[in-house]
């Protein structure tokens, strides 16, 4: 039986993953503060550790057996990075290195990281690829290629980390988030009939939560490779502008009317060519940015989400009001 460790395990990525691997056997140890977390899930073989990725010391020892770690804890987000960019920093950049070094003395070989594809920033209607240049246009991009460099340089035979940039992710999860734009832009249009899109002819590109969970557990399931690697993680298909996102949840929720603000945009405009993760990994998501909101609408339907700005919904609303209590910002 292979046992996995997951930082973040409670958040939006780490409650769909710990399931999952947990349901295929392998036994699953969970760490998180729970400061955003979701329910812990009571499925036999997931163990809980309360601990936080900048003090070792509170969840080293469950390090012990661990076959690979799965590095998701962070403050996730580019509006949540910028209440307070120095704790940004140090939960993502040195609570990275403070997890890589913890599976060094603990001889744990494998680290699955993730990454973004935020860290391509501008690119336009260019398609990139794993090794094109990187322009992060945020405090949580620029952490992110940071932490990727310290991983990179480390001997590749202490520690082999495996790094997945993530597309826009989006879903029902355990940990639901609602400061997604899939997400949120399918609840406004359910709850209010209307969807605003900034900008519009920005591109990205879109990843099911699930189908996200489904590229670490593969990624863990390969021994076939040795060494560190990088992959962007979604698919060629699931590249969309803004402003048909817009359109698409229109058709999907009938009676939503669509404004498009150009006046403001997000200077984020990039699209990625996922062919290599396909071709070397056998990955192919399962889920499209239409089920997603198919899912929502129908959820909302029954009832469910009514509070949908709830702020435990958001990662930049929970900052904020733990800046407001004076608590330092915990790891998202």
């Amino acid at each position: 039986m292979k046992k996995y460790l997951i930082t973040g395990g409670r958040g939006y990525i780490g409650s769909v993953l710990a399931r999952r691997l947990a349901r295929s056997g392998a036994d699953v140890v969970v760490v998180d503060n729970g400061l955003v977390g979701g329910p812990e899930p009571d499925l036999p073989g997931i163990t809980h550790v309360d601990g936080d990725v900048r003090d070792t010391g509170s969840w080293e020892k469950a390090l012990d057996g661990v076959d690979a770690v799965v590095h998701l804890a962070a403050i996730v987000g580019d509006p949540a990075c910028g209440v307070d960019t120095d704790t940004a920093w140090e939960v993502n950049y040195r609570g990275t290195i403070q997890v890589a070094e913890a599976c060094r003395r603990a001889d744990v070989r494998s680290l699955v990281f993730a990454s973004t594809c935020s860290n391509y920033g501008v690119t336009g209607d260019t398609e990139v690829d794993a090794w094109s240049p990187l322009a992060p246009q945020s405090v949580y991009a620029e952490s992110k290629v940071m932490a990727e460099h310290y991983l990179f340089s480390l001997p590749h035979d202490r520690l082999s980390s495996r790094l997945l940039r993530f597309a826009t992710v989006h879903g029902l999860s355990p940990r639901m988030r609602f400061d997604l734009a899939v997400n949120v832009m399918t609840a406004h249009a359910v709850s209010g009939g209307a969807v605003t899109v900034y900008g519009g002819t920005q591109w990205r590109p879109f990843l099911h939560v699930e189908d996200a969970a489904a590229a670490v557990q593969l990624v863990l399931g390969d021994d076939r490779r040795t060494g560190s690697s990088v992959h962007n993680c979604g698919s060629r298909e699931e590249n969309h502008r803004m402003d048909a996102v817009g359109a698409l949840i229109a058709e999907e929720v009938p009676g939503t009317s669509v404004e498009v603000r150009k006046e403001q945009t997000d200077p984020r405009n990039y699209r990625v060519n996922f062919d290599p993760i396909a071709r070397e990994l056998g990955f192919r998501p399962s889920l499209r940015v239409v089920d997603t909101v198919r899912h929502i609408r129908d959820a909302m339907g029954r009832g469910e989400f009514t509070d949908f700005g709830a702020a435990r919904y958001s990662n930049h609303q929970i900052a904020l009001a733990q800046r407001a209590k004076h608590i330092p910002t915990r790891a998202l």
